[in-house]
């Protein structure tokens, strides 16, 4: 396979990855979206704490849901850093949207792999920078 037609098939995979995460929010699918990360996941660059793992993952997320606290998450660009058949390394920006109207947008690294059972799983994430913004939800 030419390196132009791997690096297309990374960016569709990427941007399935996307489109699953995304929905999996929308849905409030918590089984569904840690379908989406790695046990061996690790986040780093979170102002909370040094590293989040998989039960620290799943327990926010499962929070988030149950409140309905995170309504959308949205992905804009991809710009690919390393690929291979096994493993993706891209930057991308990523916006949490609360039902308070609060935007955390994350410049972030995330690594995904093609594991065992066939599926992609984001294993590492690593935060560049991020800022929050907050909209004035009664304009619309």
């Amino acid at each position: 396979m030419s390196a132009v037609n791997h690096h297309t098939l990374a960016e569709q995979t990427v941007r399935s990855w996307f489109m699953s995460m995304s929905g999996t929010v929308r849905s409030r699918d918590i089984e569904e979206h840690m379908q989406h990360v790695s046990k061996k996941i690790s986040v780093f660059g979170m102002p909370s704490k040094p590293v989040i793992s998989y039960k620290e993952w799943k327990s926010r997320r499962h929070n988030e849901f149950k409140r309905e606290e995170l309504i959308a998450l949205n992905y804009k660009g991809i710009r690919i850093i390393s690929c291979s058949n096994k493993r993706i390394i891209f930057n991308t920006s990523e916006t949490m949207v609360g039902k308070d109207g609060k935007m955390v947008i994350l410049d972030k690294n995330i690594i995904i792999e093609h594991e065992e059972d066939g599926a992609w799983r984001v294993v590492e994430e690593n935060v560049n920078k991020w800022s929050v913004k907050k909209l004035n939800l009664k304009k619309y």
